[in-house]
Formats: structure tokens, C-alpha cells, sequence
């Protein structure tokens, strides 16, 4: 088995339940249509990844009808589970439980909206595992689009008291890393797609 996971986080792209901050510049089915390509190119980048790491699919849907159709169009690389409930911090941190409780030392999780991600950055975040307990993916509005461990529970620096989607998100994980004498890794820092500000500056990417 392979040692390394990667855990592709996200909704299932429902018009309505996805990126509803894209909207009222955009209609629900336009946001959702964004949330789906960006997706579809995590998944197709993926296949490379999975010759030497497992890849996992957190999802979560809200129609049972789209999500069981979703899920049946994933390719068989892919293994699936859904997120639980609760906080954001909290359905990363068990997730990232679930993979490692099946055996996996390094474990990355990322978002589903960062469509400048690329295969080499995941590579290059498992291989800085090699010497680090975390690494973590900045985003340029102060949160992060990736996190990885090797190891270590990710609870404390995930289930816990911060403030999601603010500004402050990395910054709050960054201290809570540092006083717990965790050895970590920043990556290169990407925009992850949240307002039509942010779409339009990565038009390229999700054209389709």
C-alpha cells in the first residue's frame, strides 16, 4: 500500500449549494458551473498522482439525487467518503483521521477551488513531509488551500477555535503550530476562487 494519500475536499457542485459567494455576479448555475471545473481538474490531475499516492474524494452533497450521480461519473482511482458534520476544521481534521487510521503516514488534504494547483506542488508538499509535521498552502486572502501531515494528529491545529474563512485563518494555525513545537513548510502561496473578482483572475483555468 502506498504510504502517501491525497484528499480532494469538497461539495458536490449543486447549483445554489456551491459558491454562493460568486453570486448575485453570477446566476447559481454559473457559480456551480466554476465549482464543477474546477473539480473536474483536481480529479483529472489526480490520475498522476495516484501511481504513488491514494487519492480520496471528501465530499459533501446536499440533493441525494445529483450526489449519487456525481459520485457514479468519479473515476475508479478515486475512493470516496463523506465529510461529517460540524465545523469546517472539524470535517477536515476527520477526514484527515479516516486516511490515516487506514494506515497512510503522510496525508494531504486541499479545497477543490484552486484551479493554479498543480501536480508538482502536491509532489513537492508530500516530499517537504519528509522533514516537516505539517505544510500548509497559504491562500493570498489569509486562509490556506492546503494542508498536509506526516504523521501528526491534525486535530489540534484543525478542531479548534478559529475563525473560518476570515483573514486571520493561517495566521491563528501558523501560532497554534509554532507553540506546539511543530516543525512545518509553507508552500507557494495561490488564490483559491470565492468572488467574481477572483474568477476573473484565473479565467484562464476554468474555461470549459
Amino acid at each position: 500500500m502506498n504510504k502517501s494519500a491525497y484528499i480532494i475536499f469538497s461539495k458536490v457542485p449543486e447549483p445554489g449549494y456551491v459558491k454562493t459567494r460568486l453570486e448575485p455576479d453570477l446566476t447559481a448555475i454559473e457559480a456551480a458551473r466554476i465549482q464543477s471545473i474546477m473539480l473536474a481538474r483536481l480529479v483529472s490531475l489526480s490520475q498522476k498522482l495516484a501511481k504513488t499516492m491514494t487519492i480520496f474524494l471528501a465530499y459533501q452533497g446536499h440533493d441525494l439525487t445529483q450526489t449519487q450521480s456525481f459520485l457514479a461519473s468519479l473515476p475508479d482511482w478515486i475512493q470516496v467518503f463523506p465529510q461529517d458534520e460540524g465545523t469546517l476544521g472539524l470535517k477536515m481534521s476527520h477526514a484527515i483521521q479516516r486516511v490515516q487510521d487506514q494506515g497512510y503516514q503522510k496525508v494531504i488534504l486541499t479545497g477543490s477551488d484552486i484551479p493554479q494547483l498543480t501536480v508538482a506542488m502536491i509532489e513537492s508538499a508530500a516530499q517537504a513531509l519528509g522533514q516537516n509535521d505539517v505544510v500548509l498552502g497559504p491562500t493570498f486572502d489569509g486562509g490556506y488551500y492546503l494542508f498536509g501531515t506526516s504523521g501528526c494528529d491534525a486535530a489540534p491545529f484543525l478542531n479548534t477555535d478559529i475563525s473560518w474563512s476570515t483573514a486571520s485563518v493561517l495566521e491563528a494555525t501558523v501560532q497554534l503550530l509554532q507553540e506546539s513545537n511543530q516543525q512545518f513548510q509553507l508552500m507557494p502561496t495561490l488564490l483559491d476562487v470565492d468572488f467574481k473578482a477572483d474568477a476573473d483572475q484565473v479565467a484562464e483555468f476554468i474555461k470549459g
